[in-house]
């Protein structure tokens, strides 16, 4: 416990920490929460650091620095352990209101439990508490019944933050109301002034993806061993086999773009199972890896017709294809597919169980629909008939406007303008 919590003895400790010194001189700093949170999100996105950076303020503002402690809970077994350590805590080193930083808890047994008796058994009273974790395999309704803990997604960057903090130029423009189509198509028109350095951005998201460490290096892919160990280490803690993962990614990253079902992966590879591919999307979705989009027919999802499955973020993608092929880079074909994720990642993040697919009377796929709103995505030229609905949004690379309920906007213009610059999103 001493030993992870190094500032007792010296409040400089912390500006000596690996993690605060790598964003000493960060574009991104994540303001303090001022509530109990369950912080969930892939691996390496900043959960730790956010810990960490929260620490140094709350050691800047307080005089007895024993009042925070961290904790890494990876090598923690099951519940009792983390209850014996807040005891100890409390018994012998601060009985008194504090700050609770429990960083990677999700994968110990029966943390919710021992979290839930702690709060019960008033260790956490009068005290801020901040839990991370990197699977919500587990967070169920029942998880933590009262509310203690506010649950809570933190995903890469999206594309407008992206572009506010590493392009440094903030666009004076609001959110957009996805099925406000008249509005958007004025808000679209104010932004093509930026259209050239917004595409320039969308490139280079493309290439980096929103993680903040791969932005803040010259390649990106220097992280790869330390994402993909990262998730190999998530996959033995949780029992599951990497050959199947590594198959079911790699017939994901094969029909990127198209559906596909779990009976056509169990076929294609050595499964065999469409139940076992089943429990894997529904392990790839846990771990924050990719995300599976379902189809809607007449207004309700159909989970057993044919998903479309996306990563998650562009550096996810990469990181992937390299695990899997041998190779990193994205290819000029391959491009258009991976923006079109990005786009149903940035509609997902925003609108959430409202987003799917769909096809229409005749048989015409829609790439996303919200409701009865469609979003179709054409990195290149595109014209109205693209999209089969009577309104939504057909997305190009440079073209701009509307026709009765149909909108034509750039891609990198209508992503900055769903994008809401939330850092992290609420889980109901």
């Amino acid at each position: 416990m001493v030993f992870q919590n190094p500032w007792w003895s010296d409040k400089s400790k912390i500006y000596e920490d690996e993690t605060v010194r790598k964003v000493a001189n960060s574009p991104y700093r994540i303001p303090p929460i001022r509530e109990n949170i369950l912080l969930l999100g892939p691996r390496q996105v900043g959960k730790t650091t956010f810990l960490k950076t929260t620490i140094m303020e709350v050691l800047e503002s307080e005089a007895n620095p024993k009042k925070a402690l961290f904790f890494s809970c990876d090598s923690m077994r099951d519940m009792e352990d983390l209850i014996e350590l807040i005891h100890e805590y409390r018994n012998l080193i601060n009985p008194n209101n504090g700050y609770i930083f429990l960083d990677e808890i999700t994968f110990v047994k029966d943390w919710n439990v021992g979290l839930l008796h702690l709060f019960n058994a008033g260790y956490f009273r009068d005290s801020i508490v901040y839990v991370t974790g990197s699977t919500s395999m587990y967070l169920m309704k029942e998880t933590l019944p009262g509310r203690p803990l506010k649950k809570l997604v933190f995903y890469p960057l999206d594309f407008r933050t992206y572009f506010n903090v590493f392009f440094q130029n903030k666009i004076n423009v609001d959110r957009i109301n996805l099925f406000n189509l008249k509005e958007s198509y004025e808000k679209a028109k104010d932004l093509l002034p930026y259209l050239q350095e917004l595409n320039t951005a969308l490139l280079r998201y493309v290439e980096r993806g929103g993680f903040l460490a791969t932005n803040l290096i010259d390649n990106p892919l220097e992280l790869y061993s330390v994402y993909k160990d990262a998730t190999l280490s998530d996959l033995a803690k949780l029992g599951r086999d990497e050959r199947i993962f590594i198959d079911i990614i790699g017939e994901i990253i094969d029909s990127l773009g198209s559906r596909i079902s779990e009976n056509t992966i169990a076929k294609k590879t050595s499964i065999g199972s469409h139940n076992t591919v089943k429990s894997y999307l529904e392990l790839g979705e846990n771990l924050f890896t990719f995300r599976v989009f379902r189809k809607i027919e007449n207004g309700h999802f159909n989970n057993k017709s044919f998903k479309k499955v996306y990563f998650i973020d562009p550096f996810i993608y990469r990181v992937m294809k390299m695990y899997t092929r041998g190779i990193g880079d994205i290819s000029r074909e391959e491009l258009p597919r991976v923006v079109e994720g990005i786009v149903g990642e940035h509609l997902a993040r925003e609108y959430g169980r409202e987003v799917g697919y769909t096809f229409t009377k005749s048989g015409k796929e829609v790439d996303f629909v919200v409701r009865n709103v469609g979003v179709e995505v054409k990195y290149g030229s595109a014209n109205y008939n693209d999209l089969r609905l009577s309104e939504g949004y057909i997305l190009s690379l440079d073209e701009i406007g509307m026709k009765d309920n149909k909108v034509i906007m750039p891609i990198s213009i209508f992503l900055y303008l769903i994008s809401s610059e939330r850092v992290f999103y609420e889980i109901f």
